[in-house]
């Protein structure tokens, strides 16, 4: 980059909205054309090495810079039909938040952290804890029970009105279904298309970060308190995001730390195309099957998912038979198998 345009860049920069985004950078608002790199200020510097490696990793870097200067941003409609949601959206797999459709479901205007605490305050359950606001391997370290189990009204209060900033804390993934009142405040929202295979309630402190993974389902994320930062990935970049093994426990996750990619040892993912975009309260996302999302908590943040069932072409993608080996080692592949048949019949015959 010559001086002047350099000089140019660094102008906008500072020309732009004074709310930094969580990488450092001074962005306006995201959603909107123009939005700046969320990227640059992860990127460790080149190690000593010969002239002419150092230059093609530093062009690969500088390549994967200008990918997320001009990451797309995800449509944003406000309260459209569910035909119209339908139709453009989830027949079409594509990504989408909609905002102002959900202010006459309980939950938003109901769920604050004062009310969850006397409904549920006592009730036991294990979180993930973090220092940082990353939880490797979470998933894997709560089905053994290695993390520890807790009062709800505790993990509450961490997340909400947290004493120590370094003390972060996350509810992941916990079924409504067993939660009695709250299970029936929160019935599937109008635009979720089909009978809803799960509902989940999350919870995460500030800072926290869900690392980029894709699902075998389509999802509905609502979020109803504070804000999250969401980056995604098409489905079809199942290469350049280097899946983990198929034999790995979190297999749907990507093996690229995408704040801080290492072109040598990934250099397809410069090829990857992001989309990114801020959850306010009251929004929800669409995610598509098997697009790649990491999440950003911003603010401490409660949110409600939706999966449900894919079809049997959407289960046989490659991105869904890279997920079976996990699925067949924890002995529920067959089970899978089994709701898509069902659902594929009862679509047909319906």
């Amino acid at each position: 980059m010559g001086k002047r345009a350099k000089a140019n860049h660094l102008g906008n920069r500072r020309d732009m909205s004074s709310r930094p985004n969580n990488f450092g950078c001074k962005t306006p608002p995201l959603n909107k054309p123009g939005a700046g790199p969320p990227f640059r200020m992860g990127f460790k510097p080149l190690a000593r090495c010969g002239p002419k490696w150092a230059w093609r990793v530093g062009r690969e870097r500088d390549s994967i810079a200008r990918m997320f200067e001009d990451a797309a941003s995800i449509d944003v409609v406000l309260a459209p039909s569910v035909e119209e949601f339908t139709e453009r959206y989830v027949r079409r797999e594509r990504p989408v938040i909609v905002r102002g459709a959900i202010e006459d479901w309980p939950p938003s205007y109901k769920w604050t952290p004062e009310y969850l605490k006397a409904m549920y305050g006592r009730q036991s359950l294990q979180v993930g804890v973090s220092s940082n606001g990353d939880y490797v391997d979470y998933a894997e370290k709560l089905k053994i029970g290695v993390e520890p189990k807790i009062e709800f009204a505790k993990a509450v209060d961490t997340i909400f009105t947290p004493a120590n900033a370094n003390e972060k804390c996350r509810v992941h993934q916990q079924s409504l279904d067993t939660w009695g009142a709250l299970n029936e405040e929160s019935p599937p929202i109008r635009y979720v298309p089909q009978k809803a295979t799960y509902k989940f309630i999350w919870m995460g402190s500030t800072g926290n970060v869900t690392k980029t993974h894709y699902d075998m389902e389509d999802n509905i994320n609502v979020q109803l308190l504070g804000r999250k930062e969401i980056i995604l990935f098409p489905s079809a970049q199942l290469d350049e995001l280097y899946p983990r093994s198929a034999w790995d426990y979190m297999s749907n996750f990507s093996s690229v730390e995408i704040e801080k990619p290492d072109p040598s040892r990934f250099p397809r993912f410069s090829r990857a195309t992001p989309f990114r975009a801020i959850l306010e309260p009251g929004d929800f996302i669409y995610i598509p099957i098997y697009w790649w999302h990491q999440f950003r908590t911003l603010e401490a943040s409660l949110n409600v998912n939706f999966w449900w069932q894919a079809r049997p072409d959407q289960a046989l993608r490659r991105n869904g038979l890279h997920y079976w080996p996990r699925m067949a080692r924890d002995r529920y592949l067959h089970r899978t198998i089994w709701r898509t048949f069902v659902a594929s019949m009862t679509a047909r015959h319906g």
